[in-house]
């Protein structure tokens, strides 16, 4: 009896190892496991990481292969200007940007506009540039929709980077619009150009009477400064003064349907219904852009 006992104390000591060594074995190779899941974890994310650098790579190549050469022959205003493409003139409109107005012809000077026009001025001028099309490449108005690089930036960019443009969004020209919407962000931030007035900037553009008294003795120092300046300057210079000069861009400049360049003074008789592709300060300046003054 007392053997027996024995016997089963000892099976029953056996059989308590045996299980306390396949638990320990268990555990040992449980971080081997979840090592090797981790690694392939870390792999798969490295080849996506590399898959997308692929796939920038590839998109920036197929961008720059699809760029048009031309020619800036004229800055219209901060987003707007007049380029030689493949030997004809065309109009060209920046793509998600807005600047606000300086020629509109049934709007006032907005504020910041002047400064977007001089940069845009400074930039393009007279500058060989890259076009690269948008998805939709022309507007209501023939006007060719494009992102403009010079020196191999982008110039849509910059605007907003300046805080000189908001971003604007017409689809289906949204290929950027991520990359514009963080660089607005960032302007925005830091009060830059626009950014600088609260609630000036709207989703449908400008909205200048917020701005008020603050801009306009901006505008009205600058002028004084300015005259200053012009009335120190000696007369030596002999700068002939554009003729017919209208005191504001006024002078609408259209296109006819049989493609002839006709400029409209106020008051003509076609003026009113007539809708403006440039506007002019002066006659000279539109007749140096190939326009004739209309005959009514």
């Amino acid at each position: 009896m007392k053997k027996h006992y024995l016997l089963c104390v000892v099976l029953m000591l056996s059989l308590f190892v045996a299980l306390t060594g396949c638990g320990t074995l268990s555990d040992s190779t449980s971080p081997t496991t979840e090592e090797s899941s981790s690694n392939a974890s870390s792999s798969s994310n490295a080849d996506k990481n590399t898959e997308k650098k692929d796939e920038d790579t590839e998109k920036e190549s197929e961008t720059a292969s699809s760029r048009i050469q031309a020619t800036v022959t004229r800055v219209v205003d901060g987003d707007t200007l007049r380029a030689t493409v493949n030997g004809k003139e065309e109009k060209v409109r920046l793509i998600l940007v807005d600047t606000p107005e300086t020629v509109h012809p049934s709007k006032p000077v907005q504020p910041v506009g002047p400064q977007a026009s001089s940069f845009t001025k400074k930039m393009l001028s007279n500058k060989k540039i890259e076009i690269e099309p948008g998805v939709q490449e022309r507007d209501q108005y023939g006007r060719l929709l494009a992102y403009i690089y010079v020196d191999g930036r982008m110039f849509n960019k910059m605007l907003i980077e300046k805080g000189l443009a908001r971003v604007a969004v017409f689809p289906p020209n949204t290929r950027y619009l991520d990359e514009f919407k963080a660089l607005e962000q960032k302007a925005k931030a830091a009060k830059l150009g626009i950014w600088q007035y609260e609630n000036y900037v709207t989703d449908k553009g400008y909205n200048d009477t917020v701005v008020g008294s603050t801009y306009s003795s901006d505008q009205s120092s600058s002028q004084s400064s300015e005259k200053t300046s012009t009335n120190t300057t000696p007369s030596t210079q002999n700068t002939p003064e554009p003729a017919k000069e209208t005191g504001s861009c006024t002078i609408k400049g259209n296109i006819s349907s049989s493609g002839e360049k006709i400029y409209h003074m106020p008051g003509g008789a076609y003026y009113d219904r007539t809708i403006a592709e440039e506007m002019f300060c002066s006659t000279s300046e539109a007749e140096n852009h190939g326009y004739r003054a209309s005959q009514r």
